[in-house]
């Protein structure tokens, strides 16, 4: 019996305020009925960065895959067509640069989680492109207009917090991290979402998604010049 209550209240450390969902709540919360992503996609957006690295309008292009793994390339050109950011986003590796600042980031996920606008761009894309299925509900809470969700991370260490109305739309996601860093996603609509941490503001707009047979082969390699000043991995 202590066995069996230290079992759970190991796997229900870090859950404060949720309760363990049951087979009933998974029929109420109806996550097979949510519209999930295609295997592959290219999406075009429009993107507002307020940061201390880099602030302005950008459109651009971003090429998901949700199986086996999530994994995002996001490039975004400025006015005049100059590539701005390049990431390419994987569960255990945020590699990006600003292109015309030659400043770039190579974070090695968990041990190098770090504040910068690139780490909670491309883990948040991850997290949209992921499949939410009852395997990655770790507890939930009900609230008037819906639900939150604790969510298994794809990334170790990481919390994420998944908030959704009662028809199964997705409104917020909270991510925090051990090391202190933390971040908010919001969806005022199904094409437009805010993602907001302590000095940096972006603002995301859908203008067209295409589902894909296969990405480019070409689209989740990157490779960083070597004038590029990079805080972490290059690779």
């Amino acid at each position: 019996m202590r066995a069996s209550i230290a079992l759970l209240l190991l796997l229900t450390a870090g859950c404060a305020g949720y309760d363990v969902p049951r087979p009933e709540d998974f029929e109420r919360l109806k996550l097979g009925s949510t519209p999930t992503p295609p295997g592959s996609l290219r999406l075009r957006v429009h993107l507002s960065l307020d940061s201390r690295w880099l602030a302005g309008e950008f459109d651009g292009v971003v090429i998901g895959q949700s199986e086996p793994v999530p994994v995002a390339r996001i490039q975004l050109f400025g006015d005049l067509g100059p590539k701005m950011i390049d990431v390419l986003a994987r569960p255990e590796l945020i590699l990006g640069y600003f292109p015309q600042n030659r400043e770039g980031i190579g974070a090695v996920l968990p041990d190098q989680a770090t504040p910068h606008p690139l780490l909670f761009l491309g883990v948040t894309v991850l997290e949209d492109l992921a499949r939410v299925g009852e395997e990655r509900v770790l507890g939930i809470r009900e609230e008037d207009d819906g639900w939150w969700l604790n969510l298994k991370p794809l990334v170790p260490g990481m919390r994420v917090e998944l908030r959704r109305d009662a028809n199964g739309r997705t409104l917020e996601r909270r991510f925090k991290w051990m090391y202190g860093v933390g971040w908010t996603e919001r969806w005022s609509s199904p094409q437009e979402c805010r993602i907001s941490a302590s000095g940096v503001e972006i603002h995301v707009r859908l203008l067209e998604s295409e589902p894909l047979d296969q990405p480019p082969s070409t689209a989740f390699k990157l490779t960083v010049p070597s004038d590029v000043r990079m805080s972490g991995a290059r690779r």
